[in-house]
């Protein structure tokens, strides 16, 4: 039983160019059209516009 659900939790999902991922991260700051996002240890720059497809339309207004 323990060697199934240890399989189950490494299995491989197949991830290619152009695949969609999501990612949970921090916003650190947001300069003009530009946002700070901490994921982990890393700080990722990322253009709002890009950002758009992603987030509830409220979130841009403010």
């Amino acid at each position: 039983m323990m060697a199934d659900s240890k399989k189950d939790k490494n299995e491989k999902k197949d991830v290619n160019i152009g695949s969609k991922v999501s990612l949970n991260g921090l916003v650190t700051a947001v300069f003009d059209n530009m946002v700070h996002v901490q994921i982990g240890a890393k700080i990722v720059t990322v253009h709002m516009k890009d950002l758009y497809s992603g987030l509830n339309q409220t979130l841009l207004k403010n």
